[in-house]
C-alpha cells in the first residue's frame, strides 16, 4: 500500500492537468457533427484518451468514434470497466466556470468532476500504475463511452463489435455496491394542431434533457386580457438528476400549476397541460405508479415541453420497477393521451439486477470492509441508470458517497480532494482484488 500512496502523490498533478482538460471539453452530444457519432467535442474526447494510452504504452482500440478501450494484462478472463466522457448541460446558477476545472476549499468543481469525467481519468492512471503489476491475474479493460447521458447507443456499439467481459464494475454510482437499477424509458409525447393568432392559447417552454429535473420553464398566454394583452409567467425550480426528482423542484410541472390556477376556461389548448398535470397524480394513475420489492417505486420526471401556435412536444424521464414493463407503461399513455398524440419510445434501458451473493458484489463489499470504509453495509439499488445494466456479471461501485451531495446534473458539480485520492486506493484495491484467482 505504500508503494501506491506514493505513486499517488509523485503523479497527482498529471493527474490533475489531464482531467482539466479532459472537463474543458464541452462533451455534449451532438449527433452527426462533422461526421461523428456524438459530436465534435465527444470525438476530441476519445482521441485524448488515446493519446495518452500512446504515451503511457497501453494497448488500445477506437471503436469507430462511438468507445475507445484501453488494457492491460493477460489471461482469458478480462474485467471490464465502463465510464463515460459525455456529459449533461451545464444549466444555470453554477458558482464557478463549469467548463474549467477549479479548486477551492478543498474541492473540485466542474462538469463531470463525479459524473462521469474524474472517475474516467482515475480509471487511466491505474492502467498505467498496474501495468506492470505481477498480481494480476486477468486483462484489465477500461472502456471510455461517449453516449452514456443520452442514450448509451455507444456501449450497445461496443457490444456488437467487441468482447464482452467476465467480470466488471462501472464508477458511476454510489458506494458501497449498486446492484439494481431501475428500467428506464425515455418518452416522447407529441401533438400538430393549428391555433388561430386571434384566439387565447399559451405557449410553453422548459427544461433542456430529459433525464435533468428542470430548473427553469416559461410560458406566454396571448390575448388573455380584455385588452387582448398577453401574460408572461415564468418559473425557477431546483435542477437535479431524474432518477431522484424528490431531490429538485420540477420547473415544468410547478408553472403548470401556476396556468391552471388561472382563468383556464378561455385558454384554446389549455387541455394539454391539463393531461400532462394529471399524468404526475399517483391517485389517478395507480396502474403506473407500481412499487417493487427490490427496486421500488416508479418516478417519472417532465424533462422537457415546448408547446407553440402548431405543436406540443414534450419529453419524459421514467425511471420503472420489477412490477411493471415499458409495455405496460406505454399502453397506460396512449390510454391517457388519445389518438391525436404520439407517443414514442425514444431510449429503452432494461431493468438490471446482481445477486448479493454474487462474487463481484462479495469481493468489492470486502475492499470497502478491508480498506475501512464500509462495515457490513448491505448493497443498494437505484433508479440511475448505468453501463453495468448492459453486463450480466456488472455492478455500479462508486464513486459517491451516501449523503453527499455533488452537484452531479446540476448546478457546482464537485467532488472533494480528499475523497478523490481515496477513490484512486478504493478503485486500485478493487482491481487487485477482482483479478485475484
Amino acid at each position: 500500500m505504500e508503494n501506491i500512496y506514493k505513486i499517488i502523490e509523485n503523479e497527482f498533478e498529471n493527474i490533475i492537468k489531464d482531467l482539466s482538460t479532459l472537463i474543458s471539453m464541452k462533451t455534449i452530444e451532438n449527433i452527426g457533427e462533422n461526421g461523428t457519432p456524438f459530436g465534435c467535442e465527444n470525438k476530441r474526447a476519445l482521441d485524448f484518451i488515446v493519446q495518452k494510452a500512446q504515451e503511457f504504452g497501453i494497448k488500445y482500440k477506437n471503436v469507430d468514434d462511438y468507445v475507445c478501450w484501453l488494457e492491460i494484462g493477460k489471461g482469458n478472463e478480462m474485467i471490464g470497466i465502463p465510464v463515460h466522457l459525455d456529459i449533461v448541460p451545464e444549466g444555470l446558477g453554477w458558482d464557478t466556470d463549469p467548463f474549467r476545472l477549479e479548486e477551492k476549499d478543498g474541492y473540485f468543481y466542474g462538469r463531470g468532476m463525479v459524473d462521469n469525467k474524474g472517475p474516467a481519468i482515475i480509471m487511466l492512471y491505474l492502467l498505467k500504475f498496474l501495468k506492470n503489476n505481477k498480481k494480476l491475474n486477468k486483462r484489465v479493460r477500461v472502456i471510455f463511452g461517449t453516449n452514456e447521458e443520452t442514450g448509451m447507443r455507444c456501449i450497445k456499439h461496443y457490444i456488437e463489435k467487441e468482447e464482452i467481459p467476465t467480470i466488471g464494475f462501472t464508477p458511476d454510482a454510489l458506494y458501497p455496491v449498486v446492484v439494481g437499477e431501475k428500467g428506464r424509458l425515455h418518452v416522447k409525447i407529441s401533438k400538430n394542431f393549428k391555433i388561430k393568432r386571434s384566439e387565447t392559447y399559451i405557449k410553453f417552454w422548459g427544461g433542456e434533457k430529459s433525464n435533468i429535473v428542470p430548473a427553469n420553464a416559461e410560458c406566454e398566454i396571448y390575448n388573455y386580457t380584455d385588452d387582448n394583452s398577453s401574460l408572461r409567467l415564468a418559473y425557477r425550480g431546483v435542477a437535479c438528476h431524474a432518477s431522484t426528482p424528490e431531490k429538485g423542484i420540477n420547473a415544468i410541472s410547478e408553472l403548470i400549476k401556476m396556468v391552471l390556477l388561472k382563468d383556464k376556461n378561455k385558454i384554446i389548448n389549455i387541455e394539454i397541460l391539463e393531461k400532462i398535470n394529471e399524468l404526475l397524480l399517483e391517485d389517478k394513475n395507480k396502474n403506473l405508479y407500481k412499487i417493487g420489492e427490490k427496486l421500488g417505486k416508479l418516478t417519472l420526471n417532465v424533462g422537457t415541453m415546448k408547446m407553440s401556435e402548431k405543436e406540443f412536444i414534450c419529453e419524459l424521464d421514467i425511471r420503472y420497477p420489477e412490477t411493471i414493463t415499458k409495455e405496460e407503461i406505454k399502453k397506460h399513455l396512449e390510454e391517457k393521451f388519445d389518438s391525436s398524440y404520439k407517443i414514442e419510445i425514444l431510449v429503452s434501458k432494461p431493468i438490471h439486477y446482481v445477486e448479493e451473493n454474487s462474487e463481484i458484489v462479495i469481493k468489492l463489499l470486502k475492499v470497502l470492509k478491508n480498506m475501512k470504509i464500509s462495515n457490513n453495509e448491505k448493497p443498494v439499488t437505484m433508479g440511475g441508470g448505468t453501463y453495468a445494466s448492459y453486463f450480466e456479471n456488472m455492478v455500479a461501485f462508486g464513486p459517491k458517497y451516501k449523503n453527499i451531495k455533488t452537484g452531479g446534473h446540476g448546478k457546482n458539480e464537485n467532488m472533494s480532494k480528499e475523497d478523490f485520492k481515496k477513490n484512486i486506493l478504493i478503485y486500485y484495491n478493487a482491481i487487485i482484488t477482482l483479478s485475484e484467482k
